[in-house]
């Protein structure tokens, strides 16, 4: 008698609606649950439980209820989250649930300690926990971070024993950030999700071939197509006596290999990365990046537009005096304004989740960049960039011959007034008034007139 192949469950929970107005409406949870429902069902699981949009409570009730039923020989049981993940001040990591309140963690969210309680309570000896949440505060116009601050992802996994047969892979890292388009027609699963049901469904994550995907490999194969997109976001494993753990045994028939398989949203074309000020962006062909650093009023965390919905591009070069900027226009929407006053002058504002300023040592990528994302959306080069670079000669020797009578007009201003201090000069003089008068004008036209050029420039 043939012994009964031993059983995979797994527990799905997400959660996208929010009674918190602090905490943004997400909408991959609901996506990102009913892909991995769907390939865990096809990959054989015995059992999926299911729950998107429920109370702190009801997931609490929901994790009980399935570890309860988790017995020692199972193959394994995984538990998967997709939500908000926020940290209450002692740094702990506590999961966002539709009634959850950012003041009151402990009392409203669902702890990772919590869940890390619960596994070394249960009889499972091979558990996965995949979480599918990132770490930062800030929430871009048209893209949202889904969750905040640095999350302590590793109680998951602190203090369990050894053989406890443990595994927590992660979105991405404690201090990176991940992000969903709130501004396409149809809702789009993360990243990190759609490349665990693309390992999965295919068999891709198979990587030595034997028939079997463990968790190493899932995790392998996950981490090279999330880094091989534009996102810096970096997923993370941790684990503890974890083994030899199979998640899902690879799918005959289909692309066996991580090199045959094609890569989850991996670039047509080579990735450009930009460097500006508190910011970067990044093109592969398909989808624009534009990221922030965070600091002051700047918003940290990066926007992603796909280039069916990119109108065009508004670019200025920096000078040696004014930064430059690129700002991606989308279809549909008012791009933000030119700040016209202030150190910010001549540019959309740093906070704009569209535009990148930056300095005059990046000129030639941004403007590769811009020729890029113009190409890629059908805008013909500009004819007149030949002749415009013809002019460039005398418009330097332009720019050079006002600072030159500017420095002079300023240096003969100077003049006058000592002469006029130390009375060398009859101060009755109409004539002198009338020089120093037309001398301080000019100094004031000739410097204003350069500080303008170069802000047009």
């Amino acid at each position: 008698m043939t012994e009964a192949p031993r059983r995979r469950r797994a527990l799905l929970i997400g959660c996208g609606t929010f009674v918190d107005s602090s905490l943004a409406q997400l909408r991959s949870p609901r996506r990102d649950v009913e892909e991995m429902s769907r390939v865990l069902y096809e990959a054989g699981y015995v059992q999926v439980f299911a729950d998107i949009d429920c109370t702190s409570r009801a997931a609490q009730r929901a994790v009980d209820a399935f570890l309860e039923g988790a017995r020692v020989d199972d193959a394994l049981n995984l538990i998967y989250f997709s939500s908000h993940g926020l940290q209450d001040r002692q740094g702990k990591l506590h999961f966002a649930f539709t009634d959850t309140e950012k003041q009151y963690l402990s009392a409203t969210a669902v702890g990772a300690g919590w869940v890390r309680d619960r596994i070394y309570d249960s009889r499972s000896k091979s558990t996965l926990v995949l979480v599918d949440c990132c770490f930062s505060g800030s929430f871009i116009t048209g893209m949202q971070a889904r969750s905040s601050g640095e999350a302590d992802v590793d109680v998951l996994v602190r203090g369990l024993p050894e053989g406890s047969g443990v595994a927590v892979l992660t979105a991405s890292g404690e201090r990176e950030v991940s992000f969903e388009d709130i501004e396409s027609a149809v809702p789009r699963a993360s990243y990190f999700t759609e490349a665990v049901v693309a390992g999965i469904a295919t068999g891709a994550a198979d990587l030595d071939r034997d028939g079997r995907i463990t968790v190493d490999e899932l995790y392998e194969y996950v981490y090279y197509h999330v880094m091989n997109g534009p996102s810096p976001q970096r997923p993370r494993k941790l684990g503890l006596g974890e083994g030899t753990m199979v998640v899902a045994e690879a799918r005959k028939g289909l692309v066996p290999a991580l090199q045959a398989a094609p890569p989850v949203r991996r670039a047509a074309a080579p990735v450009l990365r930009v460097r500006g000020v508190l910011a970067y962006a990044a093109f592969d062909g398909q989808s624009v990046v534009i990221g922030k650093d965070g600091f002051g009023p700047v918003l940290k965390g990066e926007r992603r537009l796909h280039i069916s919905d990119v109108a065009g591009v508004s670019f200025k070069p920096a000078t040696s005096l004014h930064f430059g900027y690129l700002q991606v226009i989308q279809k549909g929407v008012q791009p933000a304004p030119i700040s016209r006053f202030g150190p910010g002058a001549g540019r959309p504002a740093m906070e704009d989740g569209a535009s990148v300023s930056f300095a005059r040592s990046a000129n030639g990528e941004m403007q590769q960049m811009r020729e890029a994302i113009e190409a890629a959306i059908g805008i013909p080069p500009p004819v007149l960039q030949a002749s415009a670079t013809q002019g460039s000669g005398w418009a330097a020797f332009g720019r050079g011959l006002l600072w030159a009578l500017g420095v002079l007009a300023g240096l003969l201003e100077v003049v006058v007034v000592a002469v006029t201090v130390t009375d060398s000069w009859d101060d009755h003089s109409v004539g002198t008034a009338v020089t120093a008068n037309l001398l301080s004008g000019a100094a004031v036209l000739a410097i204003g007139r350069v500080l303008y050029v170069n802000h047009r420039k």
